[in-house]
């Protein structure tokens, strides 16, 4: 039988809450979960805030100042804070108006993570900007990063991925399958897909041999596999 992946709380445990918040991360801490993704944005003052879409309540996060934002979303430091010893996958967000912001977030990440006390490897830095990727990976080689994608094929993501020095590829769960997972395996690269929500589907990429699943549902997936132990 194929060890059981880590399971990551996708933003948290939103289903009884709002995500991307310090409950739903509070939860996910509670749940036992091996880890949490969150989404992050730069506000104009320069703090890293925790929120999944460019706007809040009509607020373009880039623009506002952190105060003006209102007082559900996080500041990243406080979202680390509560995650404990959580493994976090912390995503870069970048929207179309201002692509080139992402490279600014991903320089503030790393200053702001390489002042806390933990090591830089419980975090997992990813984006669908693969540019911001790389840059994070030039800037600071030793801080693990991924390359979110659900595009195919997927053979080219897999060797940028081998060829710029990244640790996982984050292919979304609807095109993973064996030959994926052999690939990235075959060059040192961990699989962690997302959202993995049905346990059917779950079953299937444990035997593939992934090393993560990101999942809305973490309660669910964790008794369903912890079942199958």
């Amino acid at each position: 039988m194929s060890p059981r992946p880590a399971i990551f709380a996708h933003r948290g445990v939103s289903q009884n809450t709002r995500e991307n918040t310090i409950l739903a991360f509070e939860l996910a801490v509670n749940m036992g979960v091996d880890g949490v993704e969150l989404d992050i944005w730069q506000t104009r003052d320069g703090h890293i805030v925790v929120h999944h879409d460019p706007h809040v309540d009509g607020i373009s996060i880039e623009k506002a100042n952190v105060s003006e934002l209102p007082n559900f979303v996080p500041m990243l430091p406080a979202v680390l804070d509560v995650c404990g010893s959580l493994r976090v996958n912390i995503e870069i967000k970048s929207s179309d108006e201002n692509p080139r912001a992402a490279f600014q977030l991903g320089e503030a990440l790393i200053d702001l993570l390489k002042i806390r006390s933990e090591p830089l490897e419980r975090w997992l830095v990813s984006s669908f900007n693969h540019d911001a990727v790389d840059r994070v990976n030039q800037s600071a080689p030793e801080l693990p990063t991924a390359l979110l994608f659900w595009e195919t094929p997927w053979r080219s993501t897999i060797e940028q991925a081998l060829e710029r020095g990244h640790q996982a590829v984050h292919p979304h769960e609807s095109i993973v399958d064996r030959d994926l997972v052999e690939a990235a395996k075959q060059n040192g690269l961990q699989v962690n897909p997302w959202t993995v929500n049905d346990l059917e589907r779950a079953n299937q990429l444990v035997a593939m041999g992934v090393d993560g699943l990101i999942t809305d549902v973490p309660s669910d997936i964790l008794k369903h596999l912890d079942a199958k132990s």
